[in-house]
């Protein structure tokens, strides 16, 4: 490959690795019969992209496999979301995040899945090594696995171990990949045995993204081939650690405001410094209201050249999203969407040289150089000091391990979460209509008025905000009003009444999609 003066890259390695890369390309785009079913691959996923940066032409596809009739706009989505808008060239470690986006390619035929079948997604691992013999010094290139299916922790896995046993992510380990993935059956809620390059992958698949996450049915541990690697992944597992998300939090009490947000679909906006930390960090605080699904435009990490303005949004107000950014002046564009829009709340992730101000209060203000906002939400719930204080302390402690800490904050808001839905699940009981093989709730008798009557006489035992009794329960009220109407709350009654008809159609012996799941009890409360 020429250098920036024309002239051939210095040194035989470099030319020699340039010119396989160009032949191994020209490979996998012409080739049109594969060792496996693209019918059944595509049950999984739609295709591996691997992107190039080229300093004076810009993302450029260098191949992608299988050969797939994308829309020039989608293909340019991927190229523009496979690379970070701002990269540190101090490091070459390998960065993994995540997108979403509208698809526009019809000719794309694949199995569409019954959540937010209008959207697709790429796991992506980007790296860059360091090259004199091209502009800056530097060579990038992107791998990007596009799928139809919200698998996180799967594809994240998948993508990485390509990386791993290829740096150069050469067609012929990818052509591999996708023999492997096309011999595994299909998607199913359960638990399923896949192996993947070697390996053995025990893949759990929930009935559905929201579902709990507790009382999981985890694979048999008796393996005798030491020769296999195992790995458990459980496909609506969050991304990211809390022992590292809270960190660059202003306050780890802001969790309770950003809690609020997500819980009522209201716009949050996840501000960054590179696209890992905001795709995690969203993927984390999404997890935090589980068994309830978020109702708005969920987007891990955008770029300004994304569609998330298009399609209708610079017309019509729009009010329920959550998205994780790295580039400030993209939040400029979303605060100047007009009056008509509903005013996010921006959560500033510092760089690890920011300090973090202490848990008990939150401010509005971030220490950042530039100040582009000052918040001024205002949370309903009332602080767990307790909780707060010890989370600062796992925060410090050297002792605590990743996973300790996280699993001590996700199970904190799994409780409060599975709190705040026992009143509505209560009300939702007496609206349940019994059969001998089913019992279904029966949606066209909710009322918002009957619910908060009921409500106000057995009460709930999440704290709100208040300096008497009256007042708490005034908030409470207008909280619960407030989320009665989100498009959260709708989509968590569709999500129970789904489970519940695909419970009755396989009450007469067959397996229901839930087998191998049981509901959330968090200390005897049911979600």
């Amino acid at each position: 490959m020429a250098g920036e003066d024309g002239s051939v890259a210095n040194g035989d390695d470099s030319s020699s690795s340039s010119s396989s890369s160009w032949t191994a390309a020209l490979y996998a785009n012409e080739i049109t019969d594969y060792p496996f079913s693209l019918d059944a691959l595509r049950k999984w996923m739609i295709a591996f992209v691997v992107c190039d940066f080229n300093v004076d032409i810009g993302v450029e596809v260098e191949y992608m496999f299988p050969s797939t009739q994308f829309s020039q706009t989608d293909l340019q989505t991927i190229c523009f979301s496979s690379f970070p808008e701002r990269v540190n060239s101090d490091t070459i470690e390998d960065s993994a995040f995540h997108f979403k986006f509208r698809h526009s390619s019809p000719e794309v035929s694949c199995e569409p899945t019954e959540d937010d079948p209008g959207y697709w997604y790429g796991f992506c691992l980007f790296r860059q090594q360091r090259d004199i013999s091209v502009k800056r010094n530097y060579r990038q290139k992107s791998l990007v696995l596009v799928s139809q299916h919200d698998f996180a922790p799967l594809f994240a896995h998948l993508v990485k171990t390509i990386s791993t046993l290829d740096f150069a992510v050469s067609p012929t380990l990818i052509e591999s990949a996708c023999s492997n993935i096309a011999a595994w059956a299909g998607p199913e809620a359960g638990v399923q045995e896949l192996p993947f390059l070697g390996s053995l992958l025990d893949v759990h698949i929930p009935p559905h993204p929201s579902f709990p996450l507790q009382g999981r049915v985890t694979a048999s541990t008796s393996r005798t081939d030491v020769r296999v690697e195992y790995k458990e992944i459980h496909t609506s597992e969050p991304l990211g650690s809390w022992a590292r998300l809270a960190q660059l939090l202003t306050s780890i009490s802001e969790l309770y405001i950003i809690f609020e947000r997500v819980l009522l679909s209201e716009p949050l906006v996840v501000l960054a410094d590179d696209p890992r930390t905001c795709s995690e960090f969203v993927s984390a605080v999404v997890d935090l209201i589980r068994p309830i699904p978020f109702g708005g435009d969920c987007r891990p990490y955008l770029t300004m050249q994304s569609d998330f303005f298009l399609n209708g949004h610079e017309v019509i107000p729009f009010r329920h999203y959550l998205i994780g950014i790295t580039n400030p002046f993209f939040l400029k564009r979303v605060l100047s969407q007009g009056k008509d829009s509903a005013s996010p709340h921006v959560v500033y992730l510092s760089a690890p040289e920011v300090k973090r101000k202490s848990h008990t209060f939150y401010s509005s203000e971030r220490e950042f150089t530039n100040n582009f906002i000052t918040n001024d939400t205002k949370g309903s719930l009332a602080k767990d000091l307790v909780f707060l204080r010890k989370l600062e302390h796992y925060l410090k402690d050297g002792e605590t391990t990743p996973q300790e800490c996280g699993r001590f904050v996700r199970r904190h808001f799994a409780l409060l979460s599975a709190l705040f839905l026992a009143p509505l699940n209560r009300y939702l009981a007496t609206l349940t209509t019994l059969s001998p093989n089913s019992r279904m709730i029966d949606i066209a008798n909710f009322s918002e008025e009957d619910f908060l009557a009921s409500l106000s006489k057995y009460g709930c035992q999440v704290q709100f905000k208040g300096k008497t009794s009256f007042h708490r329960h005034r908030a409470a009220e207008a909280f619960y009003r407030k989320f009665c109407r989100s498009p959260g709350f709708f989509r968590w009654l569709q999500m129970k009444i789904r489970l519940q008809m695909a419970d009755g159609d396989n009450s007469n012996g067959g397996v229901s999609p839930a087998s191998g799941f049981r509901e959330k009890i968090v200390d005897g409360v049911q979600a």
